[in-house]
């Protein structure tokens, strides 16, 4: 009897352990540094789909808009492109419930005004938010994102 409930104490201990360790995994900054770069990955290369599964619900009106913007002249001026944008995550600041990604773009593809077809930037740097929801980082859009470094072209 003894040995049984030496037993179960020892198995509380453990789940009691491993819950914390969820806990304290759940608000590890760099799964905010892996959602920013999946998101940017697909965002910038024009998956919008894909992006999807990364942004809040309400984010969800941007990425339409963003889908929306690109037209036929534009998929032909893609499609001869021999590289995909580059993404690299600089740094990400914040606490366990909102943080914000400074995200460094390389060959990126940039509409331009309705009715001219876009072109493609060297660099540009973007400031991406996340909120936690539940215990999943997601991106906050309130717009399209915009570059903080100003393109020469």
């Amino acid at each position: 009897m003894l040995r049984l409930f030496k037993f179960h104490i020892a198995t509380l201990l453990l789940l009691l352990v491993c819950a914390s360790c969820n806990f304290v995994s759940s608000v590890n900054p760099s799964d905010a540094e892996d959602v920013a770069n999946a998101f940017a990955e697909s965002y910038f290369n024009l998956r919008y789909k894909n992006s999807l599964k990364y942004c809040t619900k309400e984010s969800e009106q941007w990425i339409s808009f963003a889908a929306s913007q690109i037209n036929e002249d534009d998929i032909k001026s893609l499609r001869g492109l021999e590289e995909e944008a580059s993404v690299e995550v600089e740094n990400v600041s914040g606490d366990d419930a909102e943080c914000h990604a400074k995200v460094i773009v390389s060959n990126f593809f940039e509409a331009d005004t309705i009715g001219k077809t876009g072109h493609i930037v060297d660099e540009g740097v973007f400031d991406i938010t996340l909120v936690k929801e539940g215990n999943t980082w997601k991106v906050r859009m309130e717009g399209l994102p915009r570059s903080e470094k100003q393109s020469r072209d």
